[in-house]
Order: structure tokens, then sequence, then C-alpha cells
């Protein structure tokens, strides 16, 4: 029989504090159909974004009035972090300063006064930012949500060499029921060979269920943080794969101690043999 389930580990990982891990703005560079590797291994299935910055100058959205906190719509949505520029004049006479004169909400494309700002209540600013434009699916790309790799499509808008910035999210539901499998099996044979002799693979106390779903997921989770190391090499997928690794540690840790009292206790050596020893030496 079976301690645990796959029910049981994707239910533990999906209130786990790395089950749900949302990336956003990775970059890659597509050449011709060749497919590219995401950080992520398993991506959550219509969670993606694809986009690219298609413009040679930024966008000039003209004169927009900002009235007391109000948001302010601009002419198009998702806008590139840190491109946007707000001015007093066509001039530039005066540019603002983003967060002390002024918020952005970047996914929306909207503005607004910030508290204290410099700039008066009714009065007209201008504003030039970079926009991001959005790709489809099987039009432009295609993506393999089981191994996180993405191609572009020939005859779609992404030019040839083209730099793409992708948002997705990677979720507990995303980890592969066949690594799932795997690490029960494995995790069931590690405890069957440290078994006292009062137990076997029959035994059903909650103790030994619930350290075999505990140390299921310390394996499951020690191979992401292993799969993300090998994959990609950037600050975003290091501090991904230290989440997982840190989970794996304290998950494995915990198992061994909620297994302890039905595991055979090591061998101690004898005081007579400590003794020779200590003589020899």
């Amino acid at each position: 029989m079976s301690w645990t389930d796959s029910a049981t580990i994707k239910k533990h990982l999906m209130q786990s504090d790395v089950a749900v891990t949302t990336v956003e703005n990775e970059e890659h560079t597509l050449w011709g159909t060749d497919s590219e590797q995401l950080s992520s291994a398993v991506i959550t299935e219509n969670s993606e974004e694809v986009k690219t910055i298609d413009l040679g100058t930024p966008y000039s959205d003209g004169a927009n009035v900002l009235t007391a906190y109000n948001w302010s719509s601009l002419d198009y949505d998702d806008l590139v972090p840190g491109s946007i520029v707000i001015a007093s004049d066509t001039h530039r006479s005066t540019v603002y300063t983003e967060g002390v004169d002024y918020v952005v909400d970047y996914e929306n494309g909207r503005i607004r006064r910030a508290a204290g700002s410099s700039i008066a209540s009714g009065a007209t600013v201008y504003v030039w930012y970079l926009y991001y434009t959005v790709h489809v699916r099987d039009t432009d790309y295609t993506i393999n949500y089981s191994s996180g790799t993405i191609s572009r499509i020939t005859e779609g808008s992404i030019a040839d060499g083209g730099i793409v910035y992708v948002d997705y999210t990677t979720t507990a539901s995303s980890v592969p029921d066949a690594l799932i499998s795997e690490a029960i099996t494995e995790a069931e044979d590690k405890i069957l060979a440290r078994l006292s002799s009062g137990y076997n693979a029959s035994s059903t106390d909650q103790g030994l269920k619930t350290g075999a779903a505990e140390l299921t997921i310390a394996i499951i989770t020690n191979a992401k943080a292993m799969d993300i190391m090998n994959r990609s090499h950037s600050s975003a997928s290091d501090d991904l794969a230290r989440q997982w690794r840190e989970m794996s540690l304290r998950y494995e840790k915990q198992a061994w101690k909620t297994l302890s009292r039905f595991l055979a206790k090591p061998a101690m050596r004898s005081a007579k043999t400590k003794v020779n020893m200590d003589l020899q030496n």
C-alpha cells in the first residue's frame, strides 16, 4: 500500500510559500524557430503574456489634465516600467519625478498626481512612454507548458532575433504527475529501509502517512530547485531556486522528526569498542 498520494501532495504544495510563483518581464531572444528555455520548467497553462517593445522612440501621449488624485487614462496600457516621462510642456521645461509628483499604473496605462505633488490640481502635463506589443499564442509564438519552452512562428509579428519579455506563473498544479509519483516511491522506499521491526508497508499509522507526505514534498522541492539552477542563471531564477531548496530542507527535517518513533534506532558502539579505538589512536 502507499502512505500518500498525488492529491495529498498537490494540496500541501498549494499551501506552500512558493507554490504560486509569478514571473514578470523575463527577457529572451528568439532566433528563427528555435526553442528558448524559460527559467521555470513547467508553466501554468494560459498564464503567459509575451511582449516586445517595437517603438524606436517614446510614444507622445500629448496633453493630460491631472485633477485632484483621480486617475487619467493614457492611450495605451502595458507600459514599459521606468520609461515614462511627464513634463510641464512639450519642451520639457520642467520634468516631474515619478513617485514624488505622480504615480503610474503601468499595467493599465494610467497616471495620477501623488500626495504633495508639485503638479497643481487641474494642471495640464505632457506624457511620453514606451509600451509593449502583446503577442498572440499560436499566431506569433508557440509555448510548451510542460517543458517551459517558447519559440517564434515565422509568419508571426515577432522579428527574427527579437527580444521578448515573458510574464507567467508556475503553481503546484504545474508539478508533473510523473515527478510526484517518482517522489512518492522514493520517499516510501527510504522510510521502509529505516522502519523498526514493529512496522511494515501495511502499517496504517497516521504518523507514517504524514511523514511520507512531508518527505515526498522535500524530494519534489529539491528536484525543482535543481531543475531551475540547471536551466537558467539569473538573479530571479537563483532566488526562486533558493526558495524551493529552503522549503525542501524544512520538509525533510520535519519528515524525519515525524517519522522518528517508527524508525529503528541506529546501532550504538559499545563502550569497550570505543575504548579499544581510543587506545589504538
